[in-house]
């Protein structure tokens, strides 16, 4: 027989419920409520919960329709029950505005390998999703011919996100991809461009923006996106440098132009109007797809027969993997420049300035530390 009860101490203003359990323990409750006929639904809740659990007739959804409706009729809201569908799109618009675009693309991507996966079940309750289902889904994503990493940055990266969320509103006890182990992964070893094959790819983009765009690459190690998204304001030619925000991280950077780089603006900066985009026709274009601009420069490889070893074969849902690609520009001699700490700190105060769109005389040591260093990078030769 269940009863309420005020403690006779006075140091809670709530009532307690007393009922007793199927192992004949009795129990005082909190049931956090002053109101004693409010006090006395959630009693009731409780003595019946335990009572079916006693029973041995008890489930989670007949559990939950009990609590749903006593919490309805106290005028509470109900239990927070969302599916796994609804639970991936909450965390998406949460984050959107809040991370970059590619970075939401990449989220959309995870959510529909999972929602295809799981088929019907996508759309019961989040709570029955379960560390079997993580594993299973990771061995089928394995199955259809991904590598280990991309698997593990699908799961790990991605989804573990989207459930970690859903564990700390208290919708999952546990989140099931952080349960599941990873798969182990080998990294795979990149080439770099030599200054000869830099140059015969030139010869096959001359006259274009991939010109430019190569250049670029191999003179400062910017990533394709930040490379085909540079804008004319990024470029100092009155003090040698380079600065835009890096899409991956939103990340201020300033670098030293190349005096091959250099040659090139210059040469076009009579045909611009001193805004919008250095390589208009790469601006806004996604990297990867049929007409990425990933497939793009590798088909101007193709034409300069500049042939990376392949180093993973395609699988059912994966990609080839190359030794040589636009990111081998990253692993070159601009890459073992920018990396230095001392460069970095140097970068962070010039970048401090220059976003106010001044270069102090201060910093004019700073300024020529970093354009020496861009002088490591070896010049094209003139063929």
């Amino acid at each position: 027989m269940a009863c309420l009860v005020k403690l006779q101490n006075g140091r809670s203003p709530f009532w307690y419920c007393c009922y007793t359990t199927r192992s004949d323990q009795r129990l005082k409750k909190s049931t956090k409520q002053t109101d004693r006929a409010k006090a006395w639904e959630v009693c009731v809740a409780m003595a019946t919960a335990e009572g079916s659990i006693a029973a041995g007739s008890a489930t989670e959804a007949q559990l939950r329709k009990v609590i749903d409706n006593a919490l309805e009729r106290i005028g509470e809201r109900k239990f927070n029950e969302p599916t796994v569908r609804q639970q991936l799109d909450a965390w998406i618009q949460d984050k959107e505005g809040a991370v970059a675009e590619a970075t939401i693309v990449a989220y959309r991507h995870a959510r529909e390998l999972l929602l295809e996966f799981l088929g019907p079940r996508a759309d019961l309750p989040v709570r029955g999703l379960k560390k079997q289902d993580a594993a299973a889904f990771r061995d089928h994503l394995r199955a259809e011919g991904r590598t280990p990493g991309t698997v593990n940055t699908l799961l790990k990266k991605y989804l573990t996100g989207a459930f970690e969320s859903a564990r700390k509103e208290g919708l999952i006890d546990y989140n099931p991809f952080v349960a599941v182990n990873a798969l182990k992964s080998k990294a795979v070893a990149k080439d770099v461009f030599s200054p000869e094959q830099v140059v015969r790819l030139l010869q096959v983009a001359r006259g274009t923006d991939w010109e430019g765009a190569i250049l670029a690459g191999y003179t400062s190690g910017m990533r394709l996106q930040d490379v085909s998204n540079l804008r004319w304001e990024s470029v100092d030619l009155r003090n040698g440098l380079l600065s835009f925000d890096e899409r991956k991280g939103n990340k201020p950077v300033v670098l030293g132009l190349h005096p091959d780089f250099e040659n090139w603006i210059r040469a076009q900066a009579s045909k611009s109007d001193g805004e919008g985009y250095l390589f208009p026709s790469l601006a806004n274009r996604t990297g990867a797809g049929r007409n990425g601009l990933s497939k793009a420069f590798g088909r101007i490889m193709d034409s300069a027969g500049v042939v990376g070893k392949v180093l993973r074969v395609r699988g059912a849902k994966g990609s080839t993997v190359k030794s040589l690609s636009f990111h081998s520009f990253r692993h070159g001699a601009a890459s073992a420049v920018f990396k230095n700490a001392a460069l970095k700190d140097i970068a962070r105060r010039v970048t401090a300035h220059s976003s106010r769109g001044v270069v102090d005389r201060y910093l004019h040591q700073d300024v020529e530390a970093i354009r020496e260093a861009t002088k490591l990078i070896p010049r094209l030769p003139k063929s």
